[in-house]
């Protein structure tokens, strides 16, 4: 079986429920939802689980002709189309109470081309009777046979959908199982420091990717990825293992027309994210904090990816300017502010000497355990200047605390009510923690509380 992990696209023009569907699959409201057409300009990703696999869900920007042809749109659609061809499995979302209009016509034939398997799915189905005397007739017009009735509102059909979805990719031979994704995990061995270099195009990671090896003399072999023509690089740096995850990305853009290079680098940046310990932001140092960079490094975030950043192409910079990335980096990429910052030139070498001693103390921030007693005299320590909030009735109380994950670190505190913690205070918290070593250098933690019983 491939071990890739599917993607999965949500198609259909504007006001259907595609970002509605992707929230009730995801399981949470990552996608904006609102009435009016097109809100969904950029792509939304996101991983969900599916009868024990897992799969890459993609939320796509609402196909229609009635828009005005204005740069935006046409990138819009440029990049929906670009993310079908790549796709494994779409989702054909039209509306079940308005029926069919042009635009569906449309995007039916143009998926036609693709050859990617469709999945006909109406949505907005409430009124079964009325839909299936006056919408469904129709629709077997569109050529994609029986649809699949639901209510992404109510959740209705919702268990149906995903059991014709996975039995698609099984039939594909696509779906991963929790069990095969973990024995490649064993694989790849444990000990083994998983690395993803990921950025925009043409920011340098290939050559940096090289110049890291070439530097530090490695021998490097070649192994099987996880994602389709991927290539994945194990080295032994110093007496330490580390595998470069989906080498072949970085190595591969010539191959892919430049209208697809975003979104086919986003989609590839997603599963290295996802399978990497510490991941490598490689931003370009002339252009700034890029909107694309900032997108990538979201992942990063929401993913709890140990990180570093790299502002590469450095040796071009003008005297002052890395004072103004430093700027840049803490105003725009403050989400990951603990990420250290690395400024490097693939082209001179400059700074590439810090980037796998930095990927080392990252790492060890990520795999770190606190010893109970240690948490717990810091949570004194903290509740004593920073008395716990309350409301008319009732007065936040935190017990006691303790690391109870890795990868990332998880720290959970038992409270009296949990629904006293404001977001201000939960932030204090963690900035308390992050003060007990080294402040979690390179590495998100995660802050939990429980209500004790």
């Amino acid at each position: 079986m491939d071990e890739r992990i599917p993607v999965v696209l949500i198609v259909g023009k504007p006001n259907v429920g595609k970002s509605t569907l992707f929230n009730r699959i995801v399981g949470y409201r990552k996608s904006i939802v609102d009435e009016k057409p097109g809100v969904t300009i950029d792509t939304i990703y996101d991983f969900a689980d599916l009868n024990g696999g897992k799969i890459m869900l993609v939320d796509t920007w609402g196909i229609t002709r009635i828009l005005k042809d204005d740069e935006i749109t046409r990138k819009a659609r440029e990049r929906t189309v670009s993310h079908i061809l790549n796709g494994d499995l779409i989702l054909f979302l039209v509306d079940g109470k308005e029926g069919i209009t042009s635009d569906d016509l449309d995007i039916a034939e143009m998926l036609k081309k693709t050859g990617t398997k469709v999945l006909l799915v109406a949505n907005k189905t409430e009124n079964l009777e009325r839909f299936r005397r006056y919408i469904l007739p129709d629709l077997y017009s569109l050529g994609f046979g029986d649809p699949i009735e639901i209510s992404a509102v109510h959740s209705r059909g919702i268990g149906e959908l995903l059991d014709r979805i996975t039995e698609e990719l099984e039939r594909m031979g696509l779906l991963s199982k929790s069990s095969s994704i973990e024995q490649q995990d064993v694989e790849e061995d444990e000990k083994a420091i998983k690395v993803a270099i990921v950025g925009r195009p043409n920011v340098g990671k290939s050559s940096l990717f090289n110049r890291i090896l070439n530097r530090e003399r490695a021998i490097v072999t070649s192994i099987p990825g996880t994602t389709k023509d991927s290539i994945d690089d194990s080295t032994v740096i110093g007496g330490k293992k580390y595998i470069f995850i989906d080498t072949a990305g970085m190595r591969r853009k010539s191959r892919v027309e430049m209208k697809t290079v975003e979104s086919y680098g986003i989609l590839r940046a997603v599963r290295s994210i996802e399978r990497a310990d510490v991941v490598l932001l490689v931003l370009d140092a002339v252009d700034g904090v890029r909107r694309q960079d900032q997108k990538i490094a979201g992942l990063i975030e929401r993913r709890k990816k140990a990180s570093i950043v790299l502002f590469n192409k450095s040796d071009l910079l003008r005297e002052g300017e890395a004072d103004i990335l430093k700027r840049e980096f803490e105003e725009r990429l403050y989400f990951i502010r603990y990420s250290p910052l690395i400024f490097t030139s693939a082209k001179t070498g400059y700074g590439v000497e810090k980037i796998i001693p930095s990927v080392n103390r990252v790492y060890g921030s990520y795999t770190r355990r606190i010893p109970t007693s240690v948490v717990n005299v810091a949570l004194r320590r903290f509740l004593l200047l920073n008395p716990p909030p309350s409301t008319k009735r009732k007065r936040l109380k935190i017990y006691y605390g303790s690391q109870v994950e890795v990868k990332p670190p998880v720290f959970l505190f038992f409270v009296n009510d949990a629904k006293l913690v404001n977001g201000n205070y939960e932030r204090k918290i963690e900035n308390m923690v992050r003060g007990m070593i080294d402040s979690f250098e390179g590495s998100p933690i995660v802050v939990r509380f429980k209500q004790r019983r």
